[in-house]
Formats: structure tokens, sequence, C-alpha cells
């Protein structure tokens, strides 16, 4: 026991084989950060069990990005279809919408109209991208330590290794294509969806787009994106992931320095993961324009109905799937003639 306190090599071989799944979250929610290939993602016990699940994904689902944590739907208000999001932004765009204070009674629907001085796909750097940065260069510093009092150099090389592993999984072109699978809006177009968790919400987001961004309802789809390189790159950096936990566990001297490096890098993951950002950090720059509310429901539809023609009738399916009032249904019908008038 005294052994392991003073050098906790066994300690470091077990948590290398745990947290893939954070580590995946963590790559999906930073690597399209920004046009280039730097991902602000550290490096953490979790990299080598996440490095074999991904070779199962590539060669099963051909996915690398995980299915969305937050179930919710969006509605295409020119044709009242719905459908299930399986876009991981567009889930945490639903997810991380917040009140500005605390959550009103009844239903908000907010209106935003996507902006056309940002591509939508290029995410904005806030605070989760800088900490990442921040973890990184902290991790290259503590591994330096050792070297510098003890003559131990080989934790900076497998650190150093380890982050342009990192890097190089992170890179893969399909992430990016995954997240952003969508055709543009052409300029003489306009889209608007609505996206909601459904019956029960207390809000729902109207995204209008006229001749800018991506297809919404295309991103919603998530539509199958694979790569000729992708399988042979996870086989090939499986093997240097499993070479770099080998000389991890060969240092049997100085082991603190690894456990501190390999741990702040966990948290950086957790954190990354799960934090809940603005939409311009998703990749979404939007642009809020009204806000309406109501302790009812049917009223907040009546309003939204007034804001943007369609919203509030496509929306009474979903938050009334048992049938409306008769005078709720005639307002509908209203509602449906008076826009079938209207181009």
């Amino acid at each position: 026991m005294k052994a392991e306190w003073s050098n906790p090599t066994d300690v470091l071989t077990i948590l290398s084989v745990i947290g893939g799944d954070i580590v995946q979250s963590a790559i999906v929610q930073l690597c399209s950060s920004d046009p280039c290939f730097f991902t602000p993602v550290a490096l953490s016990f979790g990299w080598v069990a996440y490095a074999f699940s991904a070779i199962l994904c590539a060669i099963g689902s051909r996915r690398l990005v995980p299915d969305p944590d937050c179930p919710c739907s969006l509605i295409d208000v020119s044709t009242g279809y719905a459908r299930d999001v399986k876009s991981w932004p567009l889930s945490r765009l639903v997810r991380d919408y917040e009140f500005p204070g605390e959550t009103p009674p009844g239903l908000t629907i907010t209106f935003y109209e996507t902006s056309p001085n940002k591509p939508c796909g290029v995410p904005d750097r806030d605070w989760v991208y800088y900490s990442g940065v921040i973890v990184i260069m902290l991790q290259l510093a503590i591994s330096i330590i050792p070297g510098a009092l003890f003559g131990n150099w080989m934790i900076i090389i497998i650190t150093a290794g380890g982050i342009l592993l990192v890097q190089v999984q992170a890179a893969f072109p399909q992430w990016r294509k995954e997240l952003w699978a969508a055709r543009t809006i052409p300029e003489e177009e306009t889209e608007v969806v609505c996206l909601t968790k459904g019956n029960g919400s207390a809000y729902v987001m109207v995204v209008k787009s006229e001749g800018v961004g991506l297809r919404l309802a295309d991103l919603a789809s998530g539509r199958e994106v694979t790569s000729r390189t992708t399988v042979p790159a996870t086989f090939l950096l499986a093997i240097l992931w499993l070479i770099h936990l080998f000389c991890m566990t060969g240092v049997v001297n100085n082991s603190w320095y690894s456990l501190l490096i390999g741990g702040l890098g966990m948290l950086q993951n957790a954190v990354a993961s799960g934090a809940r950002r603005m939409p311009g950090a998703l990749g979404f720059h939007l642009k809020k324009v009204n806000e309406v509310q109501n302790n009812k429901v049917f009223d907040t539809l009546k309003l939204a109905e007034g804001v943007e023609r369609k919203v509030g009738a496509v929306l009474t399916d979903i938050f009334f799937p048992g049938g409306l009032r008769p005078d709720e249904e005639a307002w509908k019908q209203e509602r449906i003639a008076e826009n079938a008038t209207k181009k």
C-alpha cells in the first residue's frame, strides 16, 4: 500500500479505461469551435477507452457523433411536419435555452432570426473553449516539473504525445461533416422552424432564416456521413493509444504528476461535455426579435400566430394531441384557411 501511494501506477492503468463517453461528448462540444484544426480538449484518462469504442462506432453505425442527449422535436412551419431531432448541436440548442429569470407559468415562445454576418456551423469562442486551452497549457507546465527537479523527462514526452494524439483524433473531417450535414438556404427562400421538447414543455424556439444559414430541417434528420479514411485512421489511433498507455504505466517514478495531469484533463472533459452554452458558442448565430408568453398555452399560440404566420396553428397538434375544444378548433381552421390564401 505504501508503494502504491508513493507511485500509483496501477491506479493510472485502471483510470485509463474509464470515461470514454465523456471524452466523446467533449470532442463534439469543441471540435468545430474554429475553422482551424486545433481542438481545446485536454488529455485525460478516458482516451484509451474512447479510442477502442470509436472503432465499433466507425465500423457499425459509421458515426462518430453520439446520439443527442436532449429529446426534442423540430416542426417545419411551412408543411406542419414534425420530426425528432437527431442532431447533437440542435438538441443542445434546445437544452441550453434559459429564461432571463424564473421559469414563468404557461408557455413562452421566443422568436429568432438567423444572422447573416456569421456562418452557421462556426461557433464563437466562449469560456468552455478557453478553459480547454488553459488546462492543456497547465498540463504541459506540470509535466515539466519532474524533469526539472528529478531529471525525469519521460512524463513531458508522454504528455505531449498524448496531447498530439488528442488533436489528431479530433481533427477527423467526419466530425464536422456529421455535425453540420445540411443544405444551405438559397437567397430567395425563407425557412421557419419551431424547436420544442414537446407537449408539457415551458418554451418553444422559433427560428426564421431568410436566405442565410443551413436548413435546420435537414440538420435535424441527422444525415449519415461517411469517410473512407475514418475506419483505418481510427484503428491506427487505437494502436497508438495502447502504446501510449504502455509507456505511461512504464513510468515508475513521479507517477503523481501523471495522475494530476490526467485528473485535470478528466475534469475539463466533464465540464466541456455538460456545460450549458450560448447559441453562438454552439454554432447558431441568432438574433432574438420577439417573445410571447401567457399562462394559458392556447392563448400563447394565438399570440404567436400574430407574430409569425402559421406558427400558432402548427403548434396546436404538438401541445393539444388529444384535440381542441369547438371554439379553439374553429380558430385553428380559420387560421389554416387564411394562411392558404397567402403565399
